[in-house]
């Protein structure tokens, strides 16, 4: 038995509900602890304190004053209500009212501004018809690129997507570095 069970096994002891096992459990663990033999003692002596205490005597009133009470308690209300004129819009104070109103124009506005028009985008890529591995059809439903643009993009002197190219210098230090595993 630990310390957790014998604490709640004391007034199942103190009122003899303990099995004749348990009540042995009981009993070497309170003999090996004193603490336990001190903490069965206090709680015994406060109940045959609370025994002896002798009966408050009340007025024949009270039961019947008590009830009557109860009633007046379970019968009034708990706030009292008032009404008075809200000054409300929609169920908002004016405050909320016009910070609701500011945030419903804003969202359209940057709907209006985001949503796109009936206007085809001033640079389309030409859409082609037809089979892939023939001859492309142009359609002539879209602007097409410049020649002006090609040129532009020709004029690169280099070309920045070249991974091909050799950056790096290649240094010839000859003898002038030792390695730590040179042996000379």
């Amino acid at each position: 038995m630990d310390r957790y069970q014998f604490e709640d096994a004391i007034s199942a002891y103190l009122d003899n509900e303990l099995t004749l096992s348990e009540r042995k459990a009981f009993e070497d663990f309170m003999n090996v602890n004193s603490e336990g033999k001190h903490l069965v003692d206090s709680i015994r002596a406060n109940m045959t304190s609370i025994k002896n205490l002798s009966d408050i005597k009340a007025s024949n009133s009270f039961m019947p004053n008590l009830h009557k009470r109860i009633e007046f308690e379970k019968k009034r209300p708990s706030k009292k209500i008032v009404n008075r004129p809200s000054k409300t819009l929609f169920g908002f104070t004016p405050l909320y009212a016009s910070i609701m109103t500011v945030l419903i124009i804003s969202f359209v506005t940057v709907g209006v501004n985001l949503w796109p028009g009936a206007q085809a985008p001033a640079n389309t890529i030409p859409a082609y018809t037809g089979n892939i591995s023939g001859a492309p059809n142009k359609t002539l439903d879209h602007p097409t690129i410049d020649a002006n643009q090609d040129a532009i993009l020709a004029e690169a002197e280099t070309d920045s997507a070249d991974t091909t190219i050799q950056k790096k210098k290649n240094f010839k230090l000859g003898n002038q570095v030792k390695f730590v595993k040179d042996q000379r």
